[in-house]
């Protein structure tokens, strides 16, 4: 499965679950690095990095997430549909 692939379908998931997220592009006029999907989590800021197969966090990326932690946030790398389905519901409980 492609990257996009997964980021529609973890999108979906949430859209199902009425929980509020926005979809990150890197573009030009983003910040690098920032993470695929951020939510909102029961009133937790949430992250998530969306990855397939052997990539990994790029320096960006890593950088993000040492920010969103350090600052009481919470960051995913996610690699499967599965695996964001059981960390939102994780979350959720």
């Amino acid at each position: 499965m492609r990257e996009s692939a997964l980021q529609r379908k973890c999108i979906d998931h949430l859209k199902t679950l009425g929980i509020y997220h926005t979809n990150n592009h890197g573009d030009s006029w983003g910040s690098r690095g920032t993470p695929d999907i951020t939510a909102c989590i029961k009133g937790r800021y949430v992250a998530f990095e969306l990855k397939v197969g052997d990539n990994q966090l790029e320096p960006a990326q890593v950088l993000h997430k040492k920010r969103i932690e350090a600052n009481g946030g919470l960051h995913f790398e996610i690699r499967t549909l599965d695996e964001f389905i059981s960390t939102v519901g994780r979350l959720l409980r």
